[in-house]
């Protein structure tokens, strides 16, 4: 559970922080963090930036390879399709993704997942 008290920079570094849970790990902590503050992540020039939704200047830089961060975005997918069978491809889309266990609090999600781009838009 990432902690409300710390700074934006904190609670991103604690989300990617690694756990023996890997990405199905990373994209709950994720989620959570998401309840609380809509988030931006990019893949880019072979980094990957996670900003508050809107506001690219505020980003922070955290390290994940590119392989991993398509991970995400394949694990946001399935969940997508977990809530409403094919709504989106694992290639990109818009859905809604539930957060942790309960079925009541979903997100909006907006991603691609191609070779040529990689990014993620989450919101409440």
């Amino acid at each position: 559970m990432i902690q409300t008290t710390a700074s934006f920079e904190e609670r991103v570094r604690l989300a990617f922080a690694p756990t023996p849970r890997a990405v199905l790990g990373l994209v709950d902590d994720l989620l959570e963090l998401c309840r609380e503050q809509p988030l931006s992540l990019i893949f880019r020039d072979g980094k990957c930036f996670v900003s508050p939704a809107g506001d690219v200047n505020n980003s922070v830089e955290v390290p994940l390879p590119r392989s991993a961060f398509r991970a995400v975005l394949a694990r946001i997918a399935a969940l997508c399709n977990e809530l409403r069978p094919n709504s989106v491809s694992p290639y990109g889309g818009a859905g809604e993704v539930c957060v942790g266990n309960d079925s009541r609090i979903t997100l909006r999600v907006v991603f691609t997942n191609t070779p040529e781009e990689q990014r993620l838009e989450v919101t409440g």
